[in-house]
């Protein structure tokens, strides 16, 4: 029998305490990693864009053009021995944007993070020069965010983001998405899921109206796999129940305040003509305005720029804060917008919170706005000289909706072959620029999951019987990771209306109260502002946010020692 009296006998204490340390190390190396995989896809990007040996058997169809849906369908070639068909409703077939009529934010400022960029150098080694082929650049993550001061990043932070606008951003997305062989578009638009006549829990494809036919009639599609990416229009959880299913439980909260939702809906009904048309309505709310300006090359010379130029990203970035302001400014350049005459442009964000405040209609109301709020004097001086230089200005405003999270994984039955992505699963908050990276997570996980799903060796494969479920309980925790730090942004504005099961308004306080004290701890260290930019870009765990360091510094700034 091993006794400690054998012990202390025959092995020394160094061996004994240099062992328990290497338990403890690996413990929590185990730990750190399981967290890292539960909150974030960082183990799934690792692997995106590799080629597969075996795939599984059959087409995939992706309901939806857009972000999500094009990346999805350049990662399931990965997967599958048919063609990836793309059905999209709006003209996208000249390898240009989509018109925008049904997305909300088309012409809003974007922001395209670390984990979108990465995702698209995996997918297609070759997308840096489809960047610079479309006036896009990349650049090192920073948005030079003012707390009081500037913050910059630290030394040998290497993150790198791509800045250009949301239509340029579709348009190199979907020339890219072309150059594959086995991905087919069909301009039309999906309008159910036809059941597997086995009986079995899977669809054996789609139906839908083509927008080039002449007749209006009801074609289908074979399918081994469909992926919902039909966006704010959630059509998945309709199709489902058409079918038999049980729709998912809908989960949101609305920030912007049921004050204006009211007046609004009031507005709707009073003000039509006597033929039912829908006038303008008197008051016209919008959560966040886009402005953007064409900058020649005589102004551009005139901006005291910190930096060539070429090298400016993100101008500035001013975010609103629980308790203390509303509004927020943003100030990047708008690439990809380059005009005939060479020009680039500037572009402004301005959100707000306050659910009776507007947000700029004119010219003169984006520079007021701009100007109240704190920068630092060079960016002044850009203020200065773009209002006395230059008199065009297009101005785009944006009222949001809800923020939501479609229970999928709340459903004990579901078709095992269908899965939904991006805002047709979860819409995010997109002042806090996490769309994108959302979109890239879940394509990511889904890769993931098919990876790990394959059993054998065969070339090819049937889709297994739970891939649903299996995709729903990799994704659920990380998505809901995001939702509760947008919660916990969100909920403490007076004017939120929270449709969460079991939330209160001062849901995720602790969160808040935590946030507010490392975001001022950024603006005493560059090294915590690296460490929240990981966070926010999704490449670092959120328990990066209590770790020693960050710790350490709100001590400091606490004492008044930093």
């Amino acid at each position: 029998m091993i006794t400690p009296a054998l012990l202390s006998d025959n092995v020394p204490t160094s061996v004994i305490l240099g062992a328990a340390f290497a338990g403890l190390w690996l413990s929590g190396r185990f730990v750190h990693e399981a967290i890292v995989d539960r909150t974030t896809c960082l183990p799934d990007l690792e692997h995106l864009g590799e080629p597969t040996k075996t795939k599984f058997k059959g087409t995939a169809v992706v309901c939806g053009g857009s972000f999500g849906g094009l990346m999805a369908a350049r990662m399931l070639t990965d997967h599958f021995d048919g063609e990836v068909v793309v059905v999209e409703s709006e003209e996208t077939f000249e390898d240009a944007s989509r018109k925008g009529v049904n997305l909300m934010q088309h012409n809003q400022l974007h922001a395209f993070g670390v984990i979108v960029l990465s995702a698209w150098r995996k997918l297609w080694p070759d997308a840096d020069e489809y960047i610079k082929a479309a006036d896009g650049r990349v650049t090192v993550c920073n948005n030079n965010l003012f707390y009081g001061r500037t913050v910059t990043l630290p030394s040998g932070f290497n993150h790198e983001w791509v800045n250009f606008c949301r239509p340029t951003a579709e348009t190199v997305l979907r020339k890219m998405a072309r150059t594959h062989p086995r991905i087919r578009f069909v301009h039309g638009t999906v309008t159910g899921l036809i059941p597997s006549e086995d009986g079995s829990d899977t669809v054996s494809g789609v139906t839908y109206r083509s927008l080039d036919a002449e007749e209006d009639e009801e074609l289908s599609l074979d399918a081994s796999f469909v992926v919902d990416a039909t966006g704010v229009a959630c059509r998945g959880s309709k199709w489902i129940e058409s079918i038999g299913y049980q729709p998912p439980r809908r989960d949101y909260y609305d920030p912007y305040g049921w004050v204006v939702r009211f007046l609004l809906s009031y507005l709707a009904r009073t003000g039509s003509d006597e033929k039912g048309t829908l006038r303008t309505p008197l008051l016209s709310y919008s959560a966040y305005t886009t402005a953007v300006v064409q900058l020649t090359p005589e102004t551009i010379a005139k901006i005291p720029w910190p930096k060539p130029y070429a090298e400016i990203g993100w101008i500035l970035a001013v975010p609103c804060e629980v308790g203390f302001e509303t509004r927020s400014n943003y100030i990047t350049r708008w690439d990809g917008d380059r005009n005939a005459d060479g020009e680039m442009a500037v572009a402004f964000l301005q959100s707000t919170f306050n659910d009776l405040e507007q947000t700029p209609k004119t010219r003169g109301e984006v520079y007021a706005w701009a100007r109240s709020l704190p920068m630092e004097p060079w960016q002044e001086a850009l203020l200065d000289v773009m209002d006395e230089e230059i008199e065009g200005m297009e101005i785009y405003r944006c009222r949001l909706g809800q923020f939501y999270h479609l229970r999928y994984n709340l459903e004990n039955k579901l078709p095992q072959n269908f899965v939904p992505i991006a805002d047709a699963v979860m819409k995010l908050n997109p002042v806090y620029g996490q769309g994108g990276t959302k979109a890239c997570m879940d394509v990511c996980t889904l890769d993931g999951v098919l990876r790990r799903a394959r059993r054998g060796t065969q070339t090819s494969q049937p889709v297994p019987k739970n891939l649903t479920s299996l995709f729903l309980k990799k994704h659920s925790p990380r998505a809901i990771g995001l939702m509760d730090f947008n919660k916990a942004l969100d909920y403490p504005w007076g004017n939120t209306s929270i449709h969460f099961p079991g939330d209160t308004p001062t849901q995720g306080a602790m969160l808040l109260s935590w946030w507010k004290q490392v975001a001022v701890a950024m603006a005493y260290s560059d090294k915590v502002y690296g460490m929240v930019q990981e966070v926010l870009q999704g490449v670092a765990a959120p328990t990066q946010l209590f770790g020693g360091r960050v710790v350490w510094t709100v001590l400091k700034v606490k004492l008044g020692l930093a």
